[in-house]
């Protein structure tokens, strides 16, 4: 018998919470008491709103111009080979990550490289596996990464100075994507 009263409390308390949020999701008990006014419908100009903040990664695009974005929290200090034969395909280097503040979240596994040359995008980074590690750094303390462009990725490179760019996605814990860029780090292909 107080297992059928509980059923019973319990499925009287779903519906008093059900017609709340119905309330609410329909405008219902949102404080207004009706006063106020309609919009104006008046022609007239139209009103420019700044575009929405958007968190993700910013798109690279093979031969578009590059300027890295700043913020992000992280700081990157690269360590790239001086040279570099085209022919090797790829260069590999080391990403150590930095925060002034303590930190908590995902990073991807390694740090995507760009190679930019006469400031427009010559490599774009390679797909990588979506699983991430924790990242929990103290102030100044470091994180190391490994880090490879795909010099094929975009167009056969020719020979000459590019610059090495850096990017490493951070998740905070609760929060959205946010990138980091270092760089620029020169490097000569041969």
């Amino acid at each position: 018998m107080v297992m059928a009263d509980r059923r019973k409390y319990a499925g009287l308390a779903a519906t008093v919470l059900l017609a709340a949020i119905v309330a609410t999701a329909a405008g219902c008990g949102d404080g207004d008491s009706g006063g106020t006014p309609p919009p104006d419908s008046s022609p007239g100009p139209t009103p420019t709103a700044a575009p929405p903040a958007t968190s993700g990664s910013l798109a690279l695009t093979c031969g578009a111009d590059f300027t890295p974005p700043t913020g992000g929290g992280l700081y990157l200090t690269g360590r790239f080979p001086a040279t570099a034969a085209v022919s090797a395909g790829t260069v590999a280097g080391t990403v150590e990550v930095k925060s002034p503040r303590p930190v908590r979240g995902v990073v991807g596994r390694n740090a995507e490289i760009i190679l930019v040359r006469d400031g427009r995008i010559a490599t774009v980074p390679g797909v990588q596996d979506s699983a991430g590690v924790l990242l929990d750094l103290k102030p100044s303390a470091a994180h190391e990464m490994p880090g490879t462009a795909d010099l094929t990725s975009c167009e056969t490179l020719t020979p000459g100075t590019y610059q090495v760019y850096a990017r490493v996605g951070f998740i905070p814990d609760g929060g959205a994507r946010a990138d980091s860029y270092g760089g620029p780090w020169p490097i000569e292909l041969t």
